[in-house]
């Protein structure tokens, strides 16, 4: 009998330690099945944002900066109400604008690598084409206009800026 007793308190020692593992493996258990369903809660959520392009971006002003971090191009409209923009080289020097003043009139200017506009291109508020080219000095060199309902002019002036040829 003490024999079978023995045997008894070994075996619901054994199965005490034994349920004792059950319940550490089964806390494991409901510790990753948490951490699963997070996991998977996480990206269910995440694969219904939509990943599409937008249609529509807006803003006020738009800055262009190269890799290092450099202003290479701005697009913005101003209080007055024109809109423009302007594309700087590496150096940071505008080389381009092109615009569209509060009343409608388009232009684009160009110019040199020191900064200094060598061409403008524009239409006056009645719709009247305009050209023209300038030294390096920024004196006008030549000018082509249209105005409306008129002869083209076409002029060509000196290295000061005074006129030397025009007709009409």
């Amino acid at each position: 009998m003490d024999q079978s007793t023995g045997e008894l308190i070994e075996r619901l020692s054994r199965l005490e330690s034994q349920q004792a593992k059950l319940q550490r493996s089964n806390k494991h258990m409901r510790i990753m099945t948490g951490a699963m369903l997070l996991v998977c809660g996480a990206l269910f959520t995440m694969a219904q944002t939509s990943t599409a392009v937008q249609d529509t971006v807006e803003a006020q002003q738009f800055l262009l900066r190269d890799s290092t971090g450099k202003l290479r191009g701005a697009m913005g409209v101003l209080p007055d109400g024109a809109v423009g923009l302007n594309l700087s080289d590496p150096n940071g020097r505008t080389r381009i604008t092109v615009d569209l003043a509060s009343s409608g009139t388009p232009g684009v200017d160009l110019y040199d690598q020191d900064g200094k506009v060598r061409a403008t291109m524009a239409l006056g508020d009645a719709g009247q084409p305009g050209l023209g080219l300038y030294g390096p000095n920024g004196h006008l060199r030549t000018s082509l206009d249209v105005p409306g309902g008129k002869t083209a002019g076409l002029a060509f002036y000196k290295d000061d800026g005074q006129p030397a040829w025009g007709v009409p």
